[in-house]
């Protein structure tokens, strides 16, 4: 069966099972339909949440989102740009309805708000000065530096994995954005920047500063357990408004499965290869991440 017609049955299917739901089950989304309007948290990082240069709002979360509100009847997308610290709180308060920037499901996260299931799965890599002058590849190498800093954004769930690695409070930068630390990285002020693969590699590419360059990790980042940790990126949700996560979940997992995922994340560097196991659900990694 030719890919599209599979993309346009998996659509049908997942509308088919949202529009199933009992009127009290679809509560979660009769504001958002009456509207016409859904108000997304985005942080401005490309390439999971941003707005590009003619003011449109995209991205890898932002474009699955679009698709998925344009399968329910609605079509208007209005971001709200905010630091990415200050997003689980501005969902909180109501600021906007989902946070649309493949945050990573974290145990601290999971406590306060509730995620959709993975889109993508991801690893750490640094941006670092030309030559990498202090051979940082690891969290444990900067910790074993003694003058090596690390920037990280404020909220980033980096922050605890530097802790755990034993880089010292006074060695862990923060930045509000990614744009902010990649200057940092520039002035001298931090000697590398962590993030995932994806995001340092398009921040790289965009800046095409020949004096910073892309630092592959040889050790990943270790979580409570001390084991390697494998992050996965969702939606994030109000805990009250499981009935949207929910119809979210069977929608995305269609897609999933007929590559229209794919299709939509691919051009922001989300290829098969960054896809999530089937059978992993976000309520899974909160719990194995405690």
């Amino acid at each position: 069966m030719d890919k599209s017609i599979r993309c346009v049955l998996a659509a049908a299917t997942a509308l088919a099972a949202v529009l199933a739901l009992t009127p009290a089950q679809a509560d979660a989304l009769d504001d958002i339909r009456a509207s016409g309007k859904v108000r997304i948290g985005i942080p401005n990082i490309n390439p999971y949440g941003y707005v590009d240069g003619d003011g449109k709002v995209t991205g890898q979360a932002p474009e699955l989102t679009r698709a998925f509100f344009a399968d329910m009847g609605v079509d208007q997308v209005e971001p709200v740009v905010t630091e990415w610290g200050a997003l689980i709180g501005g969902l909180m308060a109501g600021r906007f309805d989902i946070i649309a920037t493949g945050m990573l499901i974290q145990p601290e996260r999971c406590r306060q708000i509730a995620f959709g299931n993975p889109e993508y799965r991801i690893v750490s890599a640094f941006a670092v000065r030309k030559g990498n002058p202090k051979a940082l590849t690891s969290y444990q190498a900067v910790a074993a530096n003694g003058e090596a800093r690390i920037g990280m954004l404020t909220g980033a769930g980096d922050i605890r994995y530097a802790e755990l690695a034993g880089v010292p409070a006074g060695r862990r930068v923060l930045f509000p954005d990614f744009t902010a630390a990649l200057a940092g990285l520039q002035a001298g002020r931090v000697d590398a920047v962590v993030a995932s693969t994806v995001t340092i590699r398009n921040a790289l590419a965009r800046l095409g500063d020949p004096q910073l360059e892309y630092a592959e990790l040889t050790e990943q980042p270790r979580g409570e357990d001390g084991n390697p940790v494998v992050s996965y990126g969702g939606m994030g949700f109000r805990k009250q408004d499981e009935p949207l996560r929910e119809a979210w979940n069977q929608w995305l997992a269609a897609q999933l499965q007929s590559g229209r995922a794919t299709q939509i994340m691919e051009p922001f560097g989300f290829g098969s290869e960054s896809l999530p196991p089937p059978d992993v659900t976000a309520d899974q990694v909160c719990k194995e991440t405690k």
